[in-house]
């Protein structure tokens, strides 16, 4: 009796452990980790990002990071298997069958630009998002980068053509069209 008892709090125990394993995503422990471990395993000479958002050309954060000068600019693509939502001033994205983001993919090579790599990367890693590898297609090239997935399933404002530029762009569409209200 004894030794099923054992076996029953061990298995309740590993049960534990593994849904707390899943329910990481968000915390801050999982993003100081994940940060941590992206360094310290190098992934060799280059990184290949593909950017859906703020880091898109022309957009806030890639002039702050000053992308077009410090990385090299691949082409445009469709990551599959994704769905784009607002988060406000920036978007996420997260798995959904069906779906896709348009994204800019870039590859960062030589220590300058790996270091705005790296700075990109701990922005998003402690924004609450992870890094998850995909397969992209650039025309006939084919490449295997990552994209910057949100933690949580957002439960906000679906985007579903996927094109974060083209959605800002409808956005201020809308603005410019609403009457103005006297008071």
């Amino acid at each position: 009796m004894e030794n099923d008892s054992g076996k029953n709090e061990a298995a309740c125990e590993n049960r534990e452990n593994t849904l707390r394993d899943r329910t990481l995503y968000g915390s801050v422990f999982h993003r100081n980790v994940c940060w941590q471990r992206s360094y310290q395993r190098p992934e060799g000479d280059e990184l290949i990002m593909a950017l859906y958002g703020s880091l898109r050309n022309g957009l806030y954060n890639s002039q702050r990071f000053d992308l077009q000068n410090r990385s090299e600019f691949l082409g445009t693509t469709k990551v599959r298997g994704y769905a784009l939502y607002s988060l406000g001033p920036y978007p996420g994205v997260y798995p959904l069958e069906g779906s896709c983001v348009i994204a800019e993919v870039r590859r960062f090579s030589g220590r300058q630009q790996l270091e705005v790599a790296k700075s990109i990367d701990y922005m998003e890693l402690f924004g609450g998002y992870h890094r998850e590898y995909v397969d992209l297609e650039i025309g006939e090239q084919k490449l295997r980068g990552f994209i910057y997935v949100y933690d949580e399933k957002p439960e906000s404002e679906r985007i579903e053509h996927g094109d974060w530029a083209k959605y800002l762009k409808e956005r201020e569409l809308q603005k410019r069209e609403l009457p103005e209200r006297k008071c």
